[in-house]
């Protein structure tokens, strides 16, 4: 038998995501799924591979895109600073408006008083809701603990309603970005 040391050795080159830690130890960084390698990669990197792969831009922005339409897109977050979650929630609440050829912010100033008049309808449900369950002689700890669930109801609801109309409204306030315009194509 020959000894351990004579042992064929195996050497895997991984492009960039291999590291040669000295002598015969090699450092691989292999992620399990795809949130480790969002969460791990410098931007620029994404931004490259977000922009040549369809796959890769569905995964970080959460919708399919032509490429002008990616590249656009990377722009518009580059520009105003814009997170790949300010992106999703743009594109969610109707914001972003993408098309085969191109991206436009629409600024609509309808969605965030939607949004108001729905959180006041609801809010107003939810204060009927709990003065009916103080007057419905009920025992009190059931009194209680049905005012406490259409609380939480409500604070969900109400949350809900805020991050899908609202927020939106006031990240394009913030960021500047209500007057964007992409770059014109030649």
């Amino acid at each position: 038998m020959k000894p351990a040391q004579d042992a064929p050795k195996m050497q895997l080159n991984l492009a960039k995501l291999q590291r040669n830690a000295g002598r015969d130890y090699n450092e691989y960084f292999m992620p399990r799924n795809i949130r480790m390698v969002l969460a791990t990669t410098p931007e620029e990197e994404l931004d490259d591979i977000a922009e040549s792969n369809g796959r890769m831009f569905r995964y970080r922005f959460g919708f399919e895109a032509t490429p002008p339409v990616r590249q656009q897109v990377i722009e518009l977050r580059e520009k105003y600073e814009l997170s790949d979650g300010d992106i999703r929630w743009l594109k969610r609440a109707g914001h972003l408006r993408i098309s085969r050829t191109g991206v436009t912010i629409d600024p609509s100033r309808l969605m965030p008083i939607a949004g108001w008049i729905q959180i006041t309808l609801f809010s107003i449900l939810c204060v009927g809701m709990i003065f009916q369950v103080a007057f419905s002689g009920a025992p009190e700890w059931k009194q209680g603990l049905g005012q406490t669930l259409v609380a939480i109801l409500w604070l969900a609801g109400a949350s809900l309603l805020f991050k899908c109309h609202i927020a939106p409204w006031n990240t394009l306030k913030r960021s500047g970005a209500i007057e964007f315009r992409p770059a014109p194509r030649e």
